[in-house]
């Protein structure tokens, strides 16, 4: 599946990188950029109701970055300010733009890159740029969801997608009870926000014979809303109760929403199936780069993560191998980092033997 999730670790990783950000533009000069309307599109390639949940998903994924940002933005944290307002463009933006030029919806990139500049200023405008981004990116989901053949199918299958993920972005920033990993727990806290916000309304529409699962779901949400999980923190090692009770809460959230609409979860891939994608993603990276294509290039890179390696990611932290998923994520960050820089071949080709071998530790470890 098409998850969200491939984060920025630290400020340093996330803005050592260097990553250009085409379209970007100076706060000072810019205006405050429109956000996106909700219109009808005519004549864009057909797409399937599996892709619009996966799309939608992920830019749930991006507005909970968003929040997060904001939410550093209030205690005047500058460097989480930046690190979230970074993801949206440096990680999410390969995978969706093709499906979102497809719409004529790839203007949301103009909002999002000028909120991340101001971010990098400090810019006194930094929090209406956040409200346009905000806004920029529901304004897409709210198109999207429109034009599927089942809206409210396609946002309660995408709601179930998002609590999955904050699972895992949870487990990756809580052990023992306390946040190990400040802005991996933020991600989970962002788009919690998100889904607090968009699951009542969305349950409210599920059919009269989906009522049961709708009074489970919404007895989780509001379990998982009066825990310490729900309250945004930028203090490691704070105390999170309730942490694992969270973790099934949320999974359990994500199944009795698919009950209550009907919806049939895909089948998850095995191991051998995951990884075997993730190389061919690689190989792929690789053979674009050689041949002169940066963007394809870094959109497969950018993939091998978010549609490869993250699916592996909570059965490698349940085996408790943080480590080695933290180290993973950061390699392949680097990636993506020389080839937006326009690294030499053969420096990105050794990075991604890295990777390749890192894999065979990770074959190793879930066997």
């Amino acid at each position: 599946m098409l998850l969200c999730g491939i984060l920025a670790l630290v400020l340093a990783a996330c803005l050592s990188s260097n990553e250009a950000l085409p379209g970007t533009h100076s706060a000072s000069q810019s205006p405050a950029t429109t956000a996106p309307t909700a219109s009808p599109h005519t004549g864009h390639t057909a797409i399937s109701h599996k892709d619009d949940t996966e799309l939608v998903a992920t830019l749930y994924e991006m507005l909970g970055h968003l929040e997060a940002s904001r939410a550093n933005l209030e205690r005047g944290n500058w460097t989480l300010v930046q690190a979230h307002a970074a993801h949206p463009t440096a990680e999410y933006w390969a995978s969706v733009e093709a499906a979102l030029t497809a719409r004529n919806l790839a203007s949301v990139r103009g909002a999002l890159d000028d909120y991340l500049e101001t971010a990098k200023q400090q810019a006194n405008d930094a929090a209406s740029r956040n409200d346009t981004a905000r806004q920029a990116v529901q304004n897409v989901i709210r198109t999207i969801v429109d034009e599927s053949p089942e809206p409210n199918v396609t946002r309660a299958a995408a709601l179930a997608l998002l609590a999955e993920s904050i699972a895992t972005e949870f487990s990756e920033g809580v052990e023992n009870g306390r946040i190990v990993n400040v802005e991996e727990f933020q991600d989970s806290w962002g788009f919690f926000h998100v889904l607090r916000s968009e699951l009542p309304i969305v349950l409210s529409t599920a059919p009269a014979s989906g009522q049961g699962a709708i009074t489970e779901a919404q007895e989780d949400l509001e379990a998982l809303a009066q825990t310490t999980f729900a309250q945004f923190s930028d203090a490691p090692g704070a105390t999170i109760a309730e942490a694992d009770t969270a973790r099934e809460r949320l999974q359990h959230l994500a199944s009795e929403l698919r009950n209550a609409f009907g919806i049939t979860a895909s089948a998850p891939s095995s191991t051998e199936e995951q990884l075997s994608k993730i190389r061919d993603m690689l190989a792929a990276t690789l053979q674009a780069y050689r041949t002169g294509d940066p963007d394809r290039a870094y959109e497969e890179a950018a993939n091998a993560y978010l549609e490869g390696f993250e699916a592996l990611e909570p059965a490698l932290l349940e085996r408790g191998h943080r480590e080695l998923v933290e180290q993973l994520e950061r390699d392949f960050k680097a990636i993506r980092d020389a080839i937006r820089a326009g690294r030499p071949v053969g420096e990105v080709e050794q990075l991604i033997r890295t990777v390749e071998s890192a894999l065979e530790e990770v074959e190793e470890v879930l066997r």
